[in-house]
């Protein structure tokens, strides 16, 4: 029998969604993985070549310039900005940065992660975007060489974050901190807080109030438009919101909070003005820097050295020879010279009914180092009456015919040549007839002759036909050859050298004039000692570069030397061109100099301690006025002497130092003749003469070499 047929199916037995969940749940967590693991190899990948580039940045920082008492001159710079160690920046200034831009700096690890959350957030509900970048964020930001970017992008954000996160693991909180408050930029040209606090307050940020302090933090955002010198409203709220967020975190208490909040910032702040000088000054000398010109002079120095990036970003320290106590003493000599000079001017000119004819007067003054130890270094420059009105340097740019300040460079060649201090010259009508037919005929600046001279009081009397006359006997060649290897260079080549035809720097012409107490040597004219770079090597050292050169015999420039001090020593009546230099008190030696038609008035001089040039005149070559109230001796030798007067203040009174090979004999001051009371310096191997005996007279000669261009050279009445 069989058993019934069973027509019911079992039931189909569902899979459930466990398995796939899983399948699901292996997948997000092998990308998840994958990302972890991509991510912290990107960040351990890059650790290296980030933390190296973060370890060689350098922020900009200008060169600075000091004189040889420490004093700083100027800084060359195109970013405002001075870099302090973070334990020189108060608490007070730090917390004020952290409160407002990184409240929990020190808690993470260089990203915020529940920043970006609430970032989102309040995005969705306001449709506003706002920044939730931390302090090392903002730093990596900054630093061209982490290729970070400015950019407002997604990547942007995430390299930050990533480069940021690099940075913290290498790297202290302070060090981020540190470099963070010299880097920010704080409005107009300020970078980084000490340049900042110097620019708005006039005072380091050691010595900000907290409420200062403030106001610098709340510059973070929108500097130009929230800073207290173009928006001191902007910059009061935001001095509030500062202080009020410092005052949540428990930086500062209540008390301290409301006094702050109470300070005057418009009486804080510096006018506006005062901004406006300091920005024009970044980058090249004013008023605001010490000894501009010669500021200005070690600037171009610097530049034919280094690279302009060097110069304005990478912080050198520049060390130079300038002396404040006498640049300052210079600058209120010429000053003072020039003002008198142009005050009697000026009267003149409206007594003569023609005030819109007076023009100012020019001058410079060069002061160089004659000590043992110092010898060429650069102690003052004035290049003009004021930087601000007149760039040009007339020291270190002009080139002018320096007129009777030649003429020991004349005398010299003589006494090289075997002639005396007593050797005696004809002054008297001197002529010469060139092959065009063009007569030169010299004179003396009274237009009179003293018949036969000694060479040493034709010295003091400045004449000129005793000049041309020894220039002719030793032969112009020689006389040049002096002039150059003491450091003027020219290629005049007629008798016309002997009264300064040769144009001639002011600096130039005061290194010449320094071989004479220096023994006949030559050192060259130094300004810049040592350059250092930001930590402190030794980029430049002057004695690796100067050079020195024997220019004359040391007994050739002693005896010069000698008859020089004549042209400073009144006596008996006897007032030379110079003799307003004695009132040093103590050895002094120079030359008056007055061009044709008093176009350049001139004193250079020295003491055994420093060697000074003194010029005036006008910057277009008219004339200063006629007589001797126009001379050397008259308009720079009082600038000298005043100069000089502060100069040697508080030094000891030194004689200048006499070489082997030379004696000297008492003489007659005006003869010249062995046996008076004046004492004279002569080679050793010769002396004066018994007895008083003239050459005779001259003949004149019929004709004279052309000079270089074939004509002669105008007529100069020096004295």
């Amino acid at each position: 029998m069989q058993e019934p047929e069973n027509n019911e199916k079992e039931p189909v037995r569902r899979r459930g969604c466990a398995g796939l969940f899983i399948l699901i749940m292996l997948i997000l967590g092998a990308c998840w993985g994958a990302g972890l693991g991509l991510f912290l190899w990107m960040v351990y990948d890059e650790t290296a070549d980030v933390s190296q580039a973060f370890a060689d940045f350098r922020p900009k920082v200008g060169s600075k310039v000091f004189s040889s008492d420490g004093q700083l001159l100027a800084e060359f710079t195109v970013e405002e900005r001075q870099l302090l160690r973070l334990c020189d920046i108060p608490l007070k200034v730090q917390k004020a940065f952290i409160a407002t831009e990184d409240a929990t700096f020190y808690q993470h690890k260089g990203v915020r992660p529940e920043a970006y959350l609430s970032v989102a957030l309040d995005a969705a509900q306001t449709g506003r975007v706002r920044g939730a970048s931390t302090i090392t964020m903002q730093v990596v930001r900054n630093i061209n060489e982490l290729k970070v970017g400015t950019e407002h992008s997604y990547k942007r954000k995430w390299r930050e974050a990533l480069v940021a996160l690099q940075i913290e693991r290498k790297f202290t909180k302070d060090e981020i901190l540190e470099l963070y408050l010299n880097q920010i930029f704080l409005g107009i040209s300020a970078w980084g807080v000490e340049a900042a606090s110097q620019q708005y307050f006039g005072r380091s940020c050691q010595d900000l109030t907290l409420g200062e302090a403030a106001t610098l933090a709340g510059l973070t955002r929108w500097p130009n438009t929230n800073n207290p010198i173009r928006n001191l409203e902007n910059a009061r709220n935001r001095r509030g919101v500062v202080l009020k967020q410092m005052l949540d975190e428990g930086f500062i208490t209540q008390a301290e909070h409301d006094a702050a909040v109470a300070e005057d910032l418009a009486a804080q702040v510096v006018k506006p003005e005062q901004i406006a000088e300091n920005r024009a000054a970044a980058i090249t000398p004013s008023k605001r820097f010490k000894a501009p010109y010669f500021v200005e002079e070690v600037r171009k120095f610097v530049q034919d050295k280094y690279e302009n990036e060097k110069i304005f970003q990478d912080g050198l320290e520049i060390y130079t020879t300038v002396d404040m106590r006498l640049q300052d003493a210079a600058e209120r000599a010429l000053r003072k010279g020039l003002d008198e000079f142009d005050n009697k001017q000026r009267k003149m000119f409206e007594r003569q009914g023609k005030p819109d004819e007076f023009t100012p007067a020019a001058g410079a003054l060069v002061c160089i180092d004659n000590r043992p130890q110092y010898r060429g270094f650069v102690r003052a420059m004035v290049g003009g009456r004021d930087y601000e009105h007149e760039k040009y340097n007339t020291v270190t740019q002009a080139r002018r015919q320096p007129g009777s300040s030649i003429k020991p460079f004349v005398w010299a060649s003589a006494i090289g040549s075997g002639i005396t201090p007593s050797t005696v010259i004809v002054d008297e009508p001197f002529t010469r007839v060139a092959p065009n037919g063009k007569v030169w005929s010299p004179h003396n600046f009274d237009n009179s002759y003293h018949g036969p001279i000694p060479i040493r009081h034709a010295l003091e009397m400045s004449l000129n036909v005793v000049s041309v006359k020894l220039a002719d006997m030793v032969g112009a060649p020689v006389v040049r050859s002096y002039l150059r290897r003491c450091g003027i260079p020219t290629d005049v080549e007629g008798l016309t050298i002997a009264l300064g035809s040769p144009e001639v720097k002011p600096l130039d012409h005061c290194v010449a004039y320094s071989c004479f107490p220096n023994g006949g040597m030559r050192y060259e004219s130094v300004m810049v000692t040592d350059i250092r770079d930001r930590d402190g090597v030794q980029r430049f050292d002057y004695h690796n570069e100067t050079r020195v050169e024997q220019a004359m015999d040391p007994r050739v420039a002693y005896v010069t030397l000698h008859m020089m001090e004549g042209v400073c020593t009144p006596g008996n009546g006897f007032y030379p061109t110079g003799w307003r230099a004695s009132s040093l008190k103590r050895p002094v030696a120079g030359k008056t100099g007055t061009t044709n038609n008093s176009r350049d008035a001139w004193f250079c001089g020295y003491t055994a301690d420093y060697t000074t040039v003194v010029w005036i005149g006008y910057r277009d070559g008219r004339s200063l006025g006629k007589g001797r109230d126009y001379t050397g001796g008259r308009l720079s030798c009082p600038v000298w002497t005043e100069f000089m007067t502060e100069a040697e203040e508080g030094l000891p009174v030194r004689d200048f130092d006499v070489p082997y090979g030379v004696e000297f004999f008492n003489i007659d001051r005006f003869t010249g003749v062995e046996g008076g009371s004046y004492k004279e310096a002569y080679i050793s191997g010769t002396r004066p003469p018994g007895t008083f005996i003239a050459p005779a007279p001259e003949p004149v000669a019929e004709a004279a070499a052309p000079d270089a261009e074939g004509d002669t050279p105008p007529l100069l009445e020096s004295l």
